[in-house]
């Protein structure tokens, strides 16, 4: 006889099927947020309350389930309609349009096990009354238990607020899984028995009893109102959405509650946090364009959140606002985007280095693609970004780069999106579906793509690509014929674009690498020098403002003794000496005073710095002073031990050496130690560097999170990264500690290589400068040369009445000196014809007094020339020369004004086969030389543009001459400034 027999189903069952089958705490929650995605929620978010048992809500918008809905689909396993794909009511749609369901398996709500053992359901459709439900997941881990003697309290109510007082009863009837109810006397003993039958092996196993747990939190769970509040409907923002109350959450929810945590939990905390992050930021794909979105490759108006509450306060985990999208990634320097079409053809665009490539790339599959029904991939779409590991090498600005490389530790990872929903669990770090790392681990120069590197994802939807479907536990893709052709696909693209225009030896390396790396170089040497720059002008600073007033006051006491020495001159030798003494001393101290080299550009240091260099010069001139009025003193008082004075000088010279070589050795072994301190910490912290990052990887290996070669692969990559990072830390600073070694002078070589890099800089900007100047007088000059004959030949058409009167005879002044300086402006025109002459020196003369000639009687000044200048001659252009002694005399007459009122001489002389302009105005200060010839270089106050020496020079060196000014006493023939010319070809006779 045959028996009809039916399945018997243990309540572990549902345990397995929910609980057991989620990977972790993130995939759970985007389970859930999947089921508010099929139930047209327009924001969906996870709330994490503190508390004696915490608490988390996950609240949406969704169209809300009825009682009958909760009964006939929610509380049934493997719901029809997620397999069906039916769709959704327009009036349930809540004015979206239609979705495609999320949702394969009818289980996920089941994944709300792994969050919690306790579930408050509460869920309202449009119009119709509350449900709510209260469950216990617990109850499924018994294995002796039945499925069909669990009963889930299931109330309805009309207010919210109700929700509260129908609490105790569900938690009665929840408690009657425990206990039995006394209705039905054989389920009863069934409940009794299988409880004391896990009881027992659990006490056998040495766990503690999962019986007891459930009452003590049954007893001791209170769902509050504030664990309410932020749900739209209860705020009454909307009529409809489901909430749903996890008491005693996992570990990996209370890490985001700090306060909670013990200090041994802190590293598993913070790995709990950066995982939830890295898997619920991009829970939607945030790399689709307007296109994509009308292709149903995205997740329109679906809006996210999480936010951990201690107390009142919140703090938001993650955001709806991206930090990283479409626009950030089209903005990294390699881009690979476009689609493969059914046929497993890429058609779209590539940027390399920076660049997007001309015209369409097309990439064809290594192999056709299979087209039967059951294996077939549909099109779908990719967009993948990625940067040079080394900022050296990269298009990106060091900044822009190191952004990156913290940005690419929280959103890096290549994602699978599936209607604009995230696929768990590809673009985790562990995950190498598309085996990159496993490339990259057998060349990474040729497989250049990196997991830890690139941005973007795969976009695929369930109408094209219904054979990719995931894995019951949502851990991947099933591993069936589709998934191993759509791997193959993006794996080839992967190769392909690597080889073609990223990795070594591709054309993109090649064309655009060394431009890149020439131009970090140089930005590397630019922000070294400016922090050179930076650190100096700072030392610079803080030496004048504390050495300042010291020097002030040593002047002043120099000033005192100068004067009492003018009054009584000494006479005894004692006295001398003493004073030779004092002096001595004086001496010493004004040596402390050093400022270091002073910045190119002064700025509002200037006055202070002039001050301290007047003070200076005040301070070594009375030193000189005093020093030869006391030798030639104790000369004339003829001394009884010459011999013992020259020794007590010459002891005390060698003390003041040693004083300064001890004060030396002392700062250069202070300096040395603390360097020697600084560079073992850095030791220690870089030695533990490797471990910090790589012991993660363990625990992951240990818990088989990871298989072992993905963690092979990962450790042997962190020691490249750490490596890089020791060498740039380490190896210039022994290059730099070899180089003191060999005497190379570190400090002149950086200032000298600072200094010449300005200044060629500098001459650039003043070439460019002067390039528009020069064309603006070509202009300008053209035209007023129009209107000068038109005006000159006009005056000789007035009549002659007009020309005897008074205004004409002014006009005609003004006419000519207007003309003269017209004439001025020739050597600045690029254009016109150029002739040579011979001038002499009375030509010269007699051509600036001329120009000037209204300006000396003004101002008193007089401009004289020698016989020997007069006697001078050069065959030369005019119109080069004349602007040169110009520009000369103009200066000089500003100079010697600002000496003081009085009269004034300007001299033209010839010395030595040389030419020298000279004045007796203040002359120029030592610090002014290097820069006096400068374009744009100018110490006037007002007027002046630092165009007309440089100028001089440039018109002289066009002829073969040359321009200095005078340190040689020789050339020295006033007290001022003394301009000492060379032409090539003159003659003094």
């Amino acid at each position: 006889m045959v028996e009809a027999v039916a399945f018997r189903t243990r309540a572990r069952t549902i345990d397995h099927l929910g609980r057991e089958q989620i990977a972790d705490c993130p995939t759970a929650i985007s389970e859930l947020w999947k089921n508010a995605y099929d139930a047209y929620a327009t924001t969906v978010a996870l709330h994490i309350y503190d508390g004696d048992i915490p608490v988390a809500a996950i609240v949406d918008d969704g169209h809300g389930m009825t009682h009958k809905d909760f009964i006939d689909k929610w509380l049934v396993v493997g719901t029809e309609s997620k397999a069906s794909g039916g769709q959704v009511r327009e009036e349930d749609r809540n004015g979206l349009p239609p979705r495609p369901k999320q949702g394969q398996k009818g289980i996920g709500r089941l994944s709300s096990a792994f969050l919690g053992p306790l579930l408050l359901v509460v869920s309202k459709r449009r119009d119709t009354p509350f449900t709510a439900a209260l469950i216990d997941w617990r109850l499924f881990e018994n294995p002796f238990l039945y499925l069909q003697d669990i009963e889930v309290p299931v109330v309805e109510f009309d207010a919210k607020e109700q929700v509260f007082e129908q609490l105790p009863a569900m938690f009665e009837t929840l408690g009657g899984n425990l206990r039995g109810t006394g209705r039905d006397p054989a389920r009863d003993q069934r409940i009794a028995q299988a409880w004391q039958s896990f009881d027992a092996l659990e006490a056998t196993e040495g766990k503690p009893s999962t019986r007891d747990a459930m009452e003590r939190i049954v007893e001791g769970t209170i769902f509050a109102p504030r664990h309410f509040l932020q749900w739209p409907l209860w705020r009454g923002d909307k009529e409809h959405g489901t909430i749903l109350l996890i008491a005693d959450i996992v570990f990996d929810l209370e890490a985001q509650l700090p306060e909670r945590l013990h200090a041994e939990d802190s590293n598993a905390a913070q790995q709990a946090r950066d995982r939830l992050f890295q898997t619920l930021s991009n829970f939607t794909d945030p790399f689709t364009n307007p296109k994509e979105v009308e292709e149903d490759y995205s997740a329109a108006d679906f809006n996210y959140s999480v936010i951990a509450w201690e107390g009142a306060l919140q703090r938001t985990v993650i955001a709806n606002q991206r930090e990283f999208d479409y626009r950030n990634l089209e903005e990294l320097e390699h881009v690979v985007e476009g689609g493969v079409d059914e046929h497993g053809v890429f058609v779209g665009r590539v940027r390399a280095f920076g660049n997007w490539l001309e015209g369409e790339v097309r990439i064809d599959p290594k192999m056709s693609v299979p087209q039967r029904a059951n294996s077939k991939v549909g099109a779908f779409h990719l967009r993948l970004g990625s940067f040079q590991q080394d900022s050296g090498s990269s298009s990106h600005p060091p900044d822009i780069h190191r952004q990156l490389l913290e940005q690419a530790k929280l959103y890096a990872g290549v994602m699978i999106y599936r209607n604009g929903l995230r696929v768990m669990p590809f673009g985790r770090e562990e995950n190498d579906f598309f085996e990159i790392e496993k490339r990259r681990s057998l060349h990474a120069g040729r497989n250049f793509w990196s997991n830890r590197r690139t941005f973007g994802r795969i976009a695929i939807t369930r109408e094209g690509n219904s054979n990719l479907k995931d894995k019951a536990g949502r851990e991947g893709l099933i591993d069936n014929k589709a998934t191993k052709v759509f791997r193959d696909l993006v794996e080839n693209l992967l190769r392909k674009t690597a080889l073609e225009y990223f990795g070594t030896g591709s054309e993109g390396q090649k064309q655009y690498l060394p431009d890149i790396q020439a131009t970090r170089a140089r930005e590397k040497a630019e922000a070294e020098r400016n922090r050179r720059r930076a650190f100096n002008r700072k030392r610079f600073r803080t030496n004048l403002q504390r050495f300042g007033p010291v020097l002030s006051e040593l002047r002043t006491e120099l000033e005192t003794l100068a004067e009492r020495l003018r009054d009584t001159e000494p006479t005894s030798e004692s006295d001398i000496l003493r004073l030779r003494e004092q002096v001595q001393g004086l001496k010493d101290r004004s040596k402390d005073f050093s400022l270091g080299e002073a910045p190119r550009i002064l700025g509002s240091l200037e006055e202070e710095y002039g001050a301290f260099r007047f003070n200076q010069r005040s301070v070594g001139n009375l030193l000189s002073t005093l020093d030869q009025s006391l030798n030639a003193a104790l000369e004339a008082v003829k001394p009884r031990a010459p011999r013992e004075i020259a020794f007590s000088d010459m002891s005390s010279h060698a003390a003041y050496l040693q004083g300064r070589l001890r004060k030396w050795l002392k700062d250069a072994r202070e300096l040395l130690e603390a360097e020697q301190g600084r560079i073992t910490a850095l030791y220690e912290t870089r030695s533990k560097q490797y471990h910090a990052k790589t012991l993660p990887i363990l625990d992951d290996v240990e818990h088989e999170r990871i298989p072992l070669a993905r963690a092979l692969e990962r450790l042997a990559g962190e020691r490249d990264n750490v490596d890089i990072e020791n060498a740039e830390t380490f190896e210039p600073y022994i290059a730099a500690l070899r180089s003191l070694q060999e005497n190379i002078d570190l400090e002149t070589l950086a200032s000298y290589g600072m200094d010449a890099a300005d200044e060629t800089r500098e001459e650039v900007d003043r070439l460019h400068s002067l390039a528009q100047l020069g064309i603006t007088v070509e202009i300008i000059g053209h035209e007023i040369e129009g209107f000068e004959l038109t005006i000159s030949e006009s005056l000789q058409d007035l009549p002659e009445i007009a020309q005897r009167t008074p205004a004409f005879a002014a006009i005609k002044v003004a006419h000519e000196a207007l003309a003269d300086r017209l004439r001025f402006l020739s050597p600045l025109k690029l254009s016109g014809p150029k002739y040579k002459t011979t001038l002499g020196g009375a030509d010269i003369i007699g051509y600036v007094q001329r120009f000037f000639q209204d300006t000396l009687r003004n101002t008193g000044v007089t401009l004289e020339a020698t016989e020997r200048f007069l006697r001078f001659s050069v065959y030369e252009q005019p119109a080069r020369l004349f602007p040169v002694f110009i520009n000369l005399i103009n200066n000089a007459v500003y100079w010697v004004r600002q000496k003081g009122p009085g009269d004034h001489r300007i001299l033209l002389d010839a010395v030595d086969a040389r030419v020298v302009v000279a004045d007796d105005g203040p002359g120029v200060d030592e610090d002014d030389l290097r820069h006096l010839f400068s374009l744009f270089f100018t110490r006037k106050v007002r007027g002046g543009r630092g165009v007309g020496l440089y100028l001089c020079r440039a018109n002289l060196a066009a002829g073969g001459h040359t321009i200095e000014y005078a340190t040689d006493e020789r050339f020295k023939i006033l007290s001022g400034a003394n301009f000492v010319i060379d032409f090539k070809g003159a003659k003094y006779e």
